[in-house]
């Protein structure tokens, strides 16, 4: 069964959600403070968390920036935060903390389950999966990112998107990102060297044009960050002032299924 840790004060809620996920094969963890959830994370291996903003003691996207910003085993687990408050600015934190998606208070427990099991698709990739086997595309051909795997070269350095694994990789190493992370950057290698801006960007991220626009910035800053840590001495994201974002660079292969 798929192990999901709920980190929410609302014990009913709790109750409630772990009778609702078992139905659909999900083993719900519940705890209601930010120290029982950093407790239940050190002794066992969960596939996601949900992650209420309102808590005791430390606040539910205080909470998400240190799980993303430790150095602890389970830093890259994803995370959903659950909000009742209808406040922008805890859902374009939310995200700009680490979080992969956001569910708003009360939601259907088919949105949630929807949810859940997208981020783990992504998260849990086949890696056997090649892209050799992928027929040779020319660039403006391609006009979806099913089964799209795009190398691009820039001084000296190479970046690999590979959308059938979902995955990143900077000179051969694989980086470990969010899944909106991994929808960014999969939708600026879907039109590499063209100039994306922030509406669409986040159109192709969460399916929300004009909203959340300024974290887009976040998760790009973010992105370069991991990229640079993993060795790469070049910016492959570049930032069109006014304009948007564009993915730079000599692209050696673009293919798709």
């Amino acid at each position: 069964m798929i192990q999901v840790l709920l980190i929410d004060d609302d014990v009913e809620l709790a109750e409630l959600m772990r009778d609702v996920l078992t139905k659909y094969s999900i083993e719900l963890t519940a705890v209601h403070t930010p120290n029982e959830g950093f407790e239940a994370l050190e002794n066992k291996k969960f596939d996601l968390v949900l992650l209420d903003v309102m808590l005791p003691q430390l606040n539910g996207l205080q909470m998400c920036s240190k799980i993303r910003y430790s150095n602890a085993a389970y830093k890259d687990i994803s995370i959903i935060i659950l909000t009742a408050r209808t406040e922008l600015t805890d859902m374009v934190v939310g995200l700009e903390t680490g979080a992969d998606d956001y569910v708003k208070k009360p939601f259907e427990p088919r949105e949630l389950v929807a949810r859940i099991n997208a981020i783990l698709r992504r998260a849990n990739a086949p890696e056997e999966a090649t892209a050799a086997q992928l027929p040779v595309l020319d660039a403006g051909s391609v006009s979806t990112r099913s089964g799209l795997c795009v190398e691009v070269a820039l001084e000296g350095n190479i970046l690999q998107i590979e959308t059938q694994r979902a995955q990143v990789r900077v000179n051969g190493e694989k980086l470990v990102i969010t899944s909106m992370e991994f929808e960014l950057i999969a939708a600026l290698a879907q039109r590499p060297g063209e100039i994306l801006n922030r509406d669409d960007l986040l159109d192709e991220v969460h399916g929300t044009s004009g909203i959340y626009t300024r974290s887009i910035d976040a998760l790009i800053y973010r992105l370069r960050t991991k990229i640079r840590e993993a060795g790469a001495s070049s910016d492959f994201i570049r930032t069109v002032r006014g304009r948007g974002y564009s993915l730079v660079g000599q692209v050696n292969s673009l293919t798709s299924t």
